[in-house]
Formats: C-alpha cells, sequence, structure tokens
C-alpha cells in the first residue's frame, strides 16, 4: 500500500513540478513534514520529502536545459564557494572517520544534498519569496491545528503531554514554527494582492497559539528576539521594545507555577537544564580530544555514553542525539574545517542580507530575522540536524540570496 501511495505521490509532484513551474517550490516547501513518510527503495532508506525533492530537480533540470540555461546555475552561489567548499571537506572528513559509514551517508544525503538541491532550486528563482513563504505557512498552520486538536482532546503522543503535532518531541514542533512565523511577518508586510493580511494574520495566530502549547521556553525566546529584531529594523520603537516586553513578562507569569518552569533552575536535580550541561560539558571533552577531525559524522549518540561516563557517575540520561547546541554539533561532525565553513557561510550570508535590510526591505528583514530566531534557538536545541530543518535552513539561505538580487552587488558593503 505505501508504494502505491509512493507512487501516486510521485506522479502528483512531478504533474504539479512540470505544469506549474510558477508553484512547484511552493509546493515543495509544503512537502517539508513528508520527511515522516519513510520507506526503502532497492534497499535504500528514503522518504516521501526526499523523492519529492529529487522529482522537481529533475524537472527543473530538464526544463533549465531545454531553455540552454543550464551553465548559468552556478552563478548565484558565486560568493558562497569558498565557505561551501570548506563545508564539504569537513563533511568528507566526517564520513571518512566514522565508524558508521551506512548511518554517515544517510546524514549526508538527508541532511546535506537534499536541502542543498532545495537551496539550488530557489537561488535560480527571480523572486518567489512570497510564494515559498506562503508554502511554508501553510506546512506550519497544518502542523499547529493538528498539534491545538491534541490539546483540546488531551491526546497528546509526547510523554511529557505537550503540544507536538505529529513529531516525537514538542521541541521539534517548535523548531519548525519559530522560524516560518517570523518569515511570515515579512510576507504580511510585503503583500499587496492575492492573500487578505486577515487570513496570513489569523494562520500566525494559530501557529502562536501552539507554540504556546509545546511549553518550548527556547522556542518562545527565539521567537520573541525574531519579533523584536524584525520590528525595531523596519519600525524602530520603543513601544514596540515595551510590548515585547511585557510579552515576555504575561509568557513568564502565565508559567509561574509550572514544574516544568522550576525545573528550569534546577542545576542540581534531574531537569532540563541540568542534563543539557552534562550535555555540553560531554561535547567539550569530544571536542578535545578530536578538535581537529571531530568524532565521525552521525556518532555523537553513540559516543555519547563512553565520554558522559568519564565525567559523571552515572550521567543524568544515557541517550543523546545531539549537543543540543548547532556549532558544537557542527564541530563534532564536520570537524574544525567543517565548522569554520559553517560560520563563514552564516557571515558571508549576514553581509549580503543586510544590503537588503538597509534598503528597508522587508522581507530581507525577515529572512534576517529568521536566521537570528534559528541560531538562538540552535544555541541550546537541534536546530539543524533533522531533515525538515536542515531544509529549513537551507530556504532560508537561499530567500537571503535572491532578495540580495534586486539591490545589486554594486551595493555591496566594502567588506564583502
Amino acid at each position: 500500500m505505501l508504494m502505491y501511495g509512493t507512487l501516486i505521490w510521485l506522479l502528483v509532484i512531478g504533474f504539479l513540478a512540470w505544469f506549474d513551474e510558477n508553484r512547484r517550490l511552493q509546493y515543495l516547501v509544503m512537502a517539508l513534514p513528508t520527511y515522516l513518510i519513510r520507506l526503502k527503495i532497492l534497499g535504500i532508506p528514503t522518504t516521501w520529502l526526499e523523492l519529492a525533492i529529487y522529482v522537481v530537480f529533475i524537472v527543473w533540470l530538464v526544463k533549465t536545459a531545454q531553455r540552454h540555461q543550464l551553465h548559468q546555475w552556478w552563478q548565484p552561489l558565486q560568493p558562497y564557494a569558498l565557505p561551501l567548499a570548506l563545508l564539504l571537506i569537513g563533511l568528507i572528513i566526517g564520513l571518512i572517520v566514522s565508524s558508521d559509514k551506512q548511518l554517515s551517508l544517510g546524514i549526508v544525503k538527508g541532511w546535506f544534498v537534499d536541502p542543498v538541491l532545495i537551496f539550488i532550486l530557489i537561488v535560480q528563482t527571480s523572486d518567489e519569496f512570497n510564494n515559498i513563504v506562503f508554502g511554508l505557512w501553510v506546512s506550519g498552520l497544518v502542523l499547529a491545528l493538528a498539534a491545538l486538536w491534541q490539546v483540546l482532546t488531551g491526546h497528546f503522543i509526547t510523554p511529557d503531554q505537550r503540544a507536538s503535532a505529529w513529531f516525537g518531541s514538542a521541541n521539534y514542533l517548535s523548531l519548525y514554527l519559530v522560524p516560518i512565523m517570523v518569515l511570515v511577518l515579512g510576507w504580511w508586510r510585503d503583500i499587496k494582492k492575492g492573500y487578505p493580511q486577515w487570513i496570513i494574520s489569523l494562520g500566525w495566530l494559530i501557529m502562536l497559539l501552539a507554540l504556546y502549547f509545546t511549553f518550548s521556553y527556547a522556542g518562545w525566546l527565539a521567537l520573541l528576539l525574531g519579533v523584536l529584531v524584525f520590528w525595531w529594523l523596519t519600525f524602530p520603537s520603543v513601544k514596540i521594545l515595551l510590548i515585547g516586553l511585557v510579552g515576555v513578562l504575561v509568557a513568564g507569569l502565565s508559567q509561574w507555577h509550572s514544574p516544568k518552569l522550576q525545573h528550569l533552575w534546577d542545576l542540581a536535580g534531574r531537569s532540563s537544564s541540568h542534563v543539557r550541561l552534562q550535555v555540553w560539558q560531554t561535547a567539550g571533552l569530544m571536542i578535545k580530544e578530536n578538535w581537529l577531525a571531530g568524532i565521525g559524522l552521525g556518532l555523537f549518540e553513540k559516543r555519547y555514553l563512553a565520554f558522559a561516563n568519564r565525567l559523571f557517575h552515572p550521567p543524568l540520561e544515557l541517550v543523546i542525539l545531539h549537543a543540543h547546541n548547532i556549532f558544537l554539533q557542527f564541530w563534532l561532525n564536520t570537524g574544525i574545517l567543517g565548522l569554520g565553513g559553517f560560520v563563514w557561510l552564516l557571515i558571508v550570508w549576514f553581509r549580503q542580507v543586510w544590503v537588503g535590510v538597509k534598503a528597508k526591505d522587508f522581507r530581507a528583514v525577515a529572512v534576517f530575522a529568521a536566521m537570528v530566531a534559528l541560531l538562538t534557538h540552535g544555541m541550546v536545541d537541534v536546530a539543524y540536524w533533522k531533515n525538515d530543518l536542515s531544509a529549513l535552513f537551507w530556504i532560508i539561505m537561499a530567500l537571503g540570496v535572491i532578495l540580495v538580487k534586486p539591490h545589486g552587488r554594486k551595493n555591496l558593503p566594502d567588506w564583502h
């Protein structure tokens, strides 16, 4: 049954990608959560999202070749060539030192090759910001409605009884919704026709309500910072700052007697904060002993306990998937070169997008703020190392690239 469904899925995606070029990227980003539908083809693990990416990419290749424009595909990537090369070298090193080549190859495929294909598809467009953000808005809204249904019915799928939609963790839903909600601000401010702003606002508020019921304090903070950055860079106002502070106060008071909030400050007992401290200390030990090449791509979970047992007796958690910090995770997975490439990539990107920010382009400001929110959340959680989240990261990167085009390279700052 799954294979028949997969065949129909591919036919639908292929049909839409071929005959509706203006919206094919919109359909693709709507499909980000379909990575949860997994299967094997000829013994190779894959997902519906991955197959959709390949179909849309093949259609784009064929269409572009027919127009004799394929030789131009690399031009938007020129400013990022060196950091991308460094990141690629880091991935190769992480693969070489890995003791589980199959696992590491799967990570390269699902968390780098696939999302970078989406990146390439988006940067070839002239201006797909509104279409792409609309697609993300739809996917976020569907997940938010599923999360609110859990709240209304009490049928949660997480042991801690927090809204998570179809994800196994409420934090995963929070990580997905926050950057989308910040991007939607730019779409809402830019929209001229097609979608009434009240509909966009209603969807945004539904996502906000779902985010509240994830009780992800890191997500709340990331959204607050992203929204404040957006409004400060578009309409700098002390009033807006005060509204943000009031929002923080209200959210804090709503959780004042929550055991989760009380546990947040517990650095001695079995709290999430204490667990994270142990994870970061363990990651630090791993880096100290493997600072050059890392520990092997995707091997943090397998090697965590061996290192944690050397520091704690016993560690609070025996199974940890990631280092709960985006930069530590890149260092451990891709070594110092991969981390350097990732940081360099971000620096170049922020410098480019700042051109649009200075020009008061609402969309560029939203993209800038969305990346700030993503990285803020990534300081304490897994903001990249997951199929949909890695795709979301590269979508934000690509939106930044296409929004630089209208302002021209001549307007780039001197330090570019």
